[in-house]
């Protein structure tokens, strides 16, 4: 009875390790993103960077983008998770 109960927290830690790694690389692939068309992004605090992408991503051109982006994903790939794979795209990244 313990080893099975072992068994599904060492599945479940391994779970939440893989879900944790997947997140912290789509959180720094983001970052990238953010610094690669904002450079100057580094001389605002958080929550002037809150405003800034608060109003850009409200704008009309942004939206319009953001739901034409949406129609082509849908009707190209089939739904699945919003998160990358953790096993197959963050093996051997340091973050």
């Amino acid at each position: 009875m313990k080893q099975a109960q072992q068994r599904v927290a060492n599945e479940k830690k391994k779970q939440n390790e893989k879900k944790r790694k997947a997140e912290n690389h789509h959180k720094y692939i983001m970052g990238g993103i953010i610094v690669k068309y904002f450079p100057d992004c580094y001389r605002y605090d958080e929550g002037e960077l809150n405003r800034i992408l608060s109003v850009a991503l409200q704008t009309r051109e942004c939206q319009q983008i953001i739901s034409k982006i949406k129609s082509e994903s849908r009707e190209t790939t089939p739904p699945q998770s919003t998160l990358p794979n953790a096993e197959n795209e963050s093996e051997g990244d340091t973050e």
